[in-house]
């Protein structure tokens, strides 16, 4: 059993085939206006948007996966992308961003109210004056896990591994906690593999607080991805910050 879902080097190869562009990305290269000059990804993983935002900013990705990053630096475009190893709750870049933004639902993985607000911390630090930070997470109340048990398997062809199935179940639930494990088969190769991992639900009002301590404060909120006002019972809390006294300079 694999203790990272994404630290397992065939698990990255294979990671694209069940993440690919969607509305998600659409979005965050929105933010990246002609007045965006430089970008931070926070989780970049195998670097998808990334690759694609340096087409019109200066681009780090960081990521505290090296698995993950070796697929970024091959990907198309990869080489216009600053690369870095590291954790998004300490790193040290000595510059400033124009736009940071933590895509993929990949803030749920710091799990606790210490990992977050070190998360906030540290993006205050590198924003630029009148610099926004965008990130998003599922919306406790939707109860999202509960739809992952019973959900069918999906199946992809992998051009070197060929047919790849992913099948994901609910391990606990507990105070917006989810422990899951996903199993990919490769049915060419004869051959599974499993992960578990642990996911952090946080309500609105939480967060607000969190990041409104730290120096941030919320500049946009929507429910979903298309910019649609955000309610009780949105799949998704979507929110755009700015640290506390900037005023938004960047269209």
């Amino acid at each position: 059993m694999s203790e990272s879902l994404y630290g397992e080097p065939l698990l990255a190869e294979v990671y694209d085939l069940f993440n690919a562009w969607g509305e998600d990305n659409d979005f965050y290269l929105g933010l990246c206006s002609p007045a965006v000059g430089s970008a931070l990804d926070l989780g970049c993983g195998t670097g998808l948007p990334a690759a694609k935002m340096a087409e019109q900013a200066e681009v780090v990705g960081l990521d505290p996966a090296s698995a993950m990053l070796d697929i970024a630096r091959a990907r198309s475009g990869g080489e216009q992308v600053a690369w870095r190893l590291a954790d998004a709750r300490d790193f040290e870049l000595s510059r400033r961003f124009d736009l940071i933004y933590c895509a993929g639902h990949a803030f749920q993985s710091f799990l606790t109210e210490t990992d977050r607000r070190a998360v906030f911390r540290q993006v205050r630090r590198h924003l630029a004056r009148g610099g926004r930070f965008a990130f998003e997470t599922r919306n406790p109340a939707a109860r999202a896990w509960l739809r992952w048990e019973n959900a069918a398997p999906r199946r992809a062809a992998h051009p070197r591994w060929g047919e790849v199935e992913l099948s994901q179940s609910l391990l606990s639930e507990r105070d917006g906690l989810v422990s899951y494990r996903s199993r990919y088969r490769f049915i060419d190769q004869d051959r599974a593999l499993e992960a578990d991992a642990r996911l952090r639900f946080c309500g609105l009002a939480a967060l607000r607080a969190e990041l409104e301590s730290e120096g941030l404060r919320v500049l946009a909120l929507h429910g979903d991805w298309r910019g649609g006002e955000w309610r009780e019972d949105s799949e998704e809390i979507i929110l755009t910050l700015i640290r506390d006294g900037d005023q938004p300079v960047l269209g």
